[in-house]
């Protein structure tokens, strides 16, 4: 019978948090890829110039992020800027007017003057009474015609100067785990602790299709949650199932491997760990997932979370079972 296969099918959604608060979320994106590149100095040498050895050195990781929605903190992401809200001056840009008996009303208070298109092509820049416009000097009676003027409105706004650099954020990326049996079976978790923007993007209005926006940038290395996971890392990826299974394990150990207890009532908790393989870390199994059993509990019980405690002077033998696998312990009780 075929195995079931897993696959990883299209893009990711993203969040950006800043210094543990969340910036913004991307859920629609045309493309989330990740980009893994290592520099590589080979040693050739011998007859034919043979291929020796090949150093592999300066790992970087990056990531490229393009939304199709509109979004301006994705645009602040990229300059490290700040979004401003409130009153700004804006444009109105050929906006049509009705002028009637030389006089149009602009639906806007203006700001300075304004510059008016008119049927036959000229422009001219006339200075407005309020929202006033007074065109009878230019013979121009009752026609249509197209004002571009500066206003004050409420607005949003970001600043880009020469100067500021993209801040650093923690990225996570979010992707579907399919099975060709049973659809949709779990997620893939992509998380940058340190991802910073490469402050370039570029913003693509065309008349056929949603301008898109791109956030491109790397992973910076930072010091792991643990010291296993060392002092440069970039990323952890992380897959877990929509439903909650038994880890699967090839062996389990449980420690420590004998415990001595001197007096009656003295405890000590066992902790029990699963082997997967050469490719897997140890990984530690839940106590209450384990089954635990004492051949002589008139010298030393055990409850149902692994802890041990001495009854009376002798030797007992704990037993570990997980999903059909056991390791035991000796337990040795003497009273002091």
């Amino acid at each position: 019978m075929a195995k079931n296969k897993d696959f990883l099918v299209s893009t990711a959604d993203a969040a950006l948090r800043y210094n543990g608060v969340l910036v913004c979320t991307a859920k629609a994106n045309l493309n989330a890829s990740i980009e893994v590149s290592m520099q590589e100095q080979n040693v050739n040498a011998g007859k034919g110039n043979k291929l020796i050895y090949s150093y592999k050195y300066g790992r970087e990781i990056s990531v490229t992020l393009e939304a199709a929605d509109w979004k301006l903190e994705f645009i602040a992401c990229q300059t490290g800027s700040k979004i401003a809200e409130g009153l700004s001056d804006v444009y109105k840009i050929g906006e049509c007017v009705q002028i009637t008996n030389g006089i149009g009303v602009l639906p806007t208070m203006p700001i300075g003057d304004v510059a008016i298109e008119l049927s036959n092509g000229n422009i001219i820049t006339v200075t407005p009474t309020d929202t006033t416009i007074d065109l009878k000097k230019y013979g121009v009676e009752n026609e249509a015609v197209n004002v571009t003027y500066k206003y004050s409105r409420l607005a949003k706004s970001i600043t880009i100067d020469a100067e500021t650099s993209p801040f650093v954020y923690e990225l996570i990326l979010d992707a579907d785990k399919h099975n060709n049996k049973t659809g949709k079976v779990g997620t893939i978790q992509i998380i940058i602790p340190s991802y910073q923007p490469s402050g370039n993007f570029t913003m693509n209005l065309t008349p056929d299709a949603a301008a898109s926006t791109n956030i491109d940038g790397k992973a910076l290395a930072v010091e792991g949650d643990t010291c296993a996971d060392g002092a440069g890392v970039y990323a952890y990826i992380k897959e877990f199932n929509d439903e909650s299974t038994t880890i699967s394990v090839t062996e389990i150990a449980a420690t420590p491997a004998a415990i001595n207890l001197t007096a009656v009532g003295d405890t000590q908790e066992i902790s029990v760990v699963g082997l997967k393989g050469v490719m897997y870390s140890p990984i530690e199994l839940e106590n209450s997932d384990c089954t635990f059993t004492s051949d002589a509990p008139e010298t030393a019980t055990v409850d149902e979370t692994g802890v041990v405690t001495a009854v009376a002077a002798g030797s007992a033998k704990i037993s570990i079972a997980y999903n059909g696998i056991e390791d035991e312990i000796d337990v040795n009780v003497e009273i002091e």
